[in-house]
């Protein structure tokens, strides 16, 4: 699951149940178990497991362990996920941080990374 880093959301913990019900689903579908057939093996109903996987409930400590042994994956897989970042929105926030916040030697800073940035741009470019 891609999660992506805005400045709205930088400094937010990620959706923790939201992510754990994404791959829940993602490695039941790819086990080829219908959330009924699952459900069945959980010991749990499926409106359980359905609310599970929108990320609307978390699953307990036991019933982690029989999902992880049910579909033979480290309980690890059922928490990764990818941040990816927007770096236009960082370099931009960033600047504007420092011409709000900082003296000239700040800015003066900031237009030799753009120098930079530019001269770079056009090596790549050429």
């Amino acid at each position: 699951m891609k999660q992506n880093m805005t400045e709205q959301n930088f400094h937010e913990a990620p959706n923790i149940p939201v992510i754990f019900g994404n791959n829940l689903r993602k490695y039941r579908k790819q086990q080829g178990f219908t959330q009924e057939q699952l459900s069945e093996k959980l010991g749990i109903t499926q409106k359980h497991l359905s609310i599970i996987e929108t990320g609307t409930q978390f699953v307990s400590a036991g019933l982690l362990g029989k999902i992880v042994v049910v579909l033979k994956i480290p309980p690890a897989a059922l928490f990764e996920y990818e941040i990816s970042y927007n770096t236009t929105e960082i370099y931009e926030s960033l600047c504007s941080y420092i011409d709000n916040r900082f003296d000239d030697y700040y800015k003066r800073i900031k237009n030799d990374i753009n120098s930079a940035a530019a001269n770079n741009k056009n090596k790549v470019e050429r």
